[in-house]
């Protein structure tokens, strides 16, 4: 007999539940109705939340201190690539199975969060969303059966990945950071796999088909150089380590993608890079942005002072400042830049983790006066995720829809990351900072800094319909007005990485109609 979890007899006793919702509303009782509706469901999470946190008490896992464990992030990714793919029509082939494997890692994830305690029948129900998952794959997808398998199968050992990642970086992540990362690294290792070998028998003409290829390889390249490190410690050591990245880069990723692309990668980015003269300004723009960055890093490092979060907003604003123009101007090379980031700062970690000489210890500096209470275990993944809060509107987007983001109709939930990251994390913390004083309950987080970071996004999302980026339309500027609301208070109110969440939660919030397409 399987034993239920706890929050399901909250369901039974709820006499709302057997409430006829229509006679409700016509009694006037409505928002007495909404708002026990939203207590029950966060007494369900809470029950929830207090599941998952005593399964990992039981496993020893140390999750990141002073967070909740976060079970709602898990939802998150797998819901944006399902809706983005109903949202855009034309998406293509890889995408629909990108979307369809999303499907079995939200159902995975509902089925480990909702799982009884001491139930036989857990592992039977575990099997559901990968058979599912299979048989999609393999029916709707045609992929072949050995692609749907390994789909199957991946979407069957999320779970399990999760708490392996958890265990391996112990105060790193809560479960929702953690599901998160798990879900990215599955869905980016499947399509690079179904990918590359498409790509096998057709060259990709357009150009973010070949920025894709590029960042595929490449960072798989990283992956499998950070796996080195990780398994075998003498790459730890300068020597080894170097001749394998070597290796890895001029024995794999340039001779794997001159077969893929028939071409060179090297040249075809020289050639993308010096198109045309807005796009070489464009350049040194970046490289002016970049420069002033190190420099920050470099005066506080010497200064030896810890980095204030005013400070360390800093670098939202110089993230905003470099992304705008690219995502208007030139979204492909911003695309392939903002992956190409990726990878250096993966490398620079692994670089600090190592203690690799002549940059492990300069980096180290740099963790020590930039960590904040989010830093608590080995790795540093602020900016990490500064960079993915700014470039996964960018990258979950369907590729075919890139070519009408001139249009201007799909700029705003491109512009996910850029307002909740950019524009209102900073605003509400500087604004918090110099005149909060009324704080939200149960956090340190004041409401005038909300309001003032709800103002700042409509700010700059006025300014871009005034300079026709956007259509100027009631609907869109209504929509724009409750996603930024929305997401300003979940940032107020949420204690998980707020770079990560916030344009995932605004992405979704923000994706056209399917009419509007």
């Amino acid at each position: 007999m399987c034993a239920w979890p706890d929050w399901m007899p909250q369901f039974a006793d709820t006499s709302l539940i057997k409430t006829d919702v229509c006679d409700v509303l016509m009694n006037g009782r409505g928002l007495i109705y909404i708002r026990n509706m939203t207590e029950l469901m966060q007494r369900a999470l809470y029950s929830l939340s207090q599941h998952v946190q005593t399964y990992l008490h039981e496993e020893h896992i140390i999750t990141r201190p002073g967070a909740s464990v976060g079970i709602w992030m898990s939802f998150l990714l797998p819901a944006a690539i399902i809706l983005s793919t109903y949202s855009c029509h034309n998406v293509t082939e890889l995408y629909k199975t990108a979307a369809t494997l999303s499907l079995g890692l939200l159902g995975t994830s509902v089925v480990f969060v909702t799982k009884p305690c001491n139930c036989k029948m857990y592992e039977y129900v575990l099997t559901i969303p990968p058979v599912f998952t299979y048989m999609l794959l393999y029916f709707y997808n045609g992929i072949g059966v050995w692609f749907s398998i390994a789909g199957g199968f991946a979407s069957y050992s999320c779970s399990e990945a999760v708490i392996l990642l958890l265990d391996v970086t112990p105060k790193c992540l809560t479960y929702g950071e953690a599901s998160v990362l798990t879900q990215s690294l599955i869905l980016f290792l499947f399509t690079t796999a179904i990918n590359l070998v498409n790509t096998l028998h057709t060259v990709p003409m357009q150009c973010v088909d070949t920025a894709t290829v590029i960042l595929q390889v490449g960072l798989f390249g990283v992956l499998l150089i950070c796996a080195a490190a990780y398994m075998f410690p003498n790459f730890r050591k300068p020597m080894p380590f170097y001749a394998l990245t070597l290796a890895m880069v001029f024995g794999f990723v340039v001779p794997f993608l001159h077969i893929l692309l028939q071409a060179s990668p090297v040249l075809w980015i020289l050639q993308l890079l010096v198109a045309n003269m807005p796009r070489i300004w464009l350049v040194i723009y970046w490289v002016v942005c970049s420069g002033l960055a190190v420099l920050a890093v470099n005066v506080q490092i010497q200064g030896q002072q810890q980095a204030s979060t005013v400070i360390r907003k800093y670098f939202h604003i110089l993230a905003v400042a470099v992304f705008i123009p690219g995502l208007i101007r030139e979204c492909c090379f911003l695309y392939l830049a903002s992956g190409v980031v990726l990878a250096l700062i993966t490398a620079l970690e692994l670089l600090r983790v190592i203690r690799m000489p002549p940059l492990g210890e300069v980096l180290q500096a740099g963790f020590t006066v930039y960590a904040d209470e989010k830093d608590a275990g080995t790795l540093a993944l602020t900016p990490i995720y500064l960079l993915a809060g700014c470039s996964l509107p960018l990258w979950l987007y369907p590729s075919i829809c890139l070519e009408e983001i001139y249009a201007g109709q799909h700029l705003l939930p491109l512009m996910s990351g850029l307002l909740t990251v950019g524009i209102g994390d900073t605003a509400a913390s500087v604004f918090g900072t110099w005149i909060g004083k009324t704080k939200w309950e149960g956090t340190k987080k004041t409401k005038e800094g909300t309001f003032a970071s709800i103002i700042c996004q409509m700010i700059l999302i006025l300014m871009l319909v005034y300079l026709g980026h956007m259509p100027c339309s009631g609907v869109v500027l209504i929509r724009s007005l409750f996603a930024v609301t929305v997401t300003s208070v979940l940032e107020a109110k949420t204690d998980q990485v707020d770079n990560l969440a916030l344009p995932l939660v605004m992405y979704m919030l923000l994706l056209p109609f399917p009419r509007t397409i």
